[in-house]
């Protein structure tokens, strides 16, 4: 669209040859670009989380006996978009490799009684997937739920712990996760780090770096709220390999879990960091590419 405007009365104005030709150009380009295949906002693979509400929401108690009635739990709604991308929805090669990372994920329930074998790990590793889109997105939706309450657990032991998958009739791809959390950075920072290792096992096939590091690193900064430490601090008392450490703290900051700040030494050639706990959810919406 041309940013000119009409001349006001009495103003002698003619647009140079020049910028009519190139704004001619530009709207072809915008013309074929938009009809080119995989362009458009349909052919995108991604799952975006449009709003996270904390609160007793009592309407979804029922719908979980595990749930405690009244405790706070972080409603979170999100689309899952271009699943059907992915020939092969979740693949079963993905579950050993969710395995490592999650060891305690065979023994998670689901609300209807089954364990997560037989809801979901069975059909995958039979090649039963469901073909239609919406069961598939509704799936990745539910692993992703479980793997959230399995980060939480590392996060904050001794809490509470339980949630539900809630599929919308329209659109076909957007759902209600409920993640029962006293405090919303928890249930927020958990599912940030729930999608970034799923998503990363469906593209590569790899853990990312870190991610054996993500719910010991939270679980300390909850331990001291008001601390702000550098690296060395944090490595220090947690042990380990520091690369891995290091990416976990990178990863917490760019989830909005932690707060980084810079600061420069040796007269501006060297770039140090500091992280504290942030005080906030991160701002919305996300988008996690697929």
């Amino acid at each position: 669209m041309s940013s000119r405007q009409s001349p006001s009365a009495g103003v002698d104005f003619l647009p140079r040859r020049g910028e009519t030709l190139r704004e001619s150009f530009q709207e072809k380009m915008r013309q074929r670009s938009s009809q080119r295949p995989g362009r458009t906002r349909e052919a995108r693979s991604e799952v975006q989380v449009l709003e996270m509400i904390h609160g007793p929401h009592p309407e979804v108690d029922r719908l979980n006996d595990r749930f405690h009635p009244g405790f706070p739990k972080l409603k979170v709604t999100l689309d899952i978009l271009g699943l059907e991308l992915h020939a092969d929805g979740t693949p079963p090669a993905l579950i050993p490799h969710l395995l490592d990372v999650f060891p305690r994920l065979e023994r998670h329930r689901c609300c209807g009684g089954g364990d997560i074998h037989s809801t979901l790990f069975r059909r995958w590793r039979h090649g039963e997937n469901a073909a239609l889109s919406g069961d598939r997105d509704l799936d990745l939706c539910h692993l992703l739920e479980h793997l959230a309450l399995e980060m939480m657990r590392g996060m904050v032991p001794a809490a509470p712990c339980a949630g539900i998958t809630c599929a919308y009739r329209e659109p076909a791809h957007r759902f209600d996760l409920f993640l029962e959390c006293e405090d919303a950075r928890v249930g927020a920072a958990a599912l940030r780090c729930a999608a970034h290792i799923l998503l990363a096992l469906i593209q590569a096939g790899l853990v990312p770096p870190g991610a054996f590091r993500y719910a010991e690193t939270a679980r300390y900064f909850l331990g001291r709220p008001r601390s702000v430490l550098n690296p060395g601090e944090v490595l220090a008392a947690l042990q380990g390999d520091p690369l891995q450490l290091q990416e976990a703290l990178r990863f917490l900051a760019a989830a909005g879990f932690l707060g980084e700040d810079q600061f420069t030494a040796d007269f501006g050639e060297t770039i140090l960091y500091r992280y504290r706990l942030a005080l906030a959810i991160p701002p919305l919406p996300i988008s996690l590419p697929l």
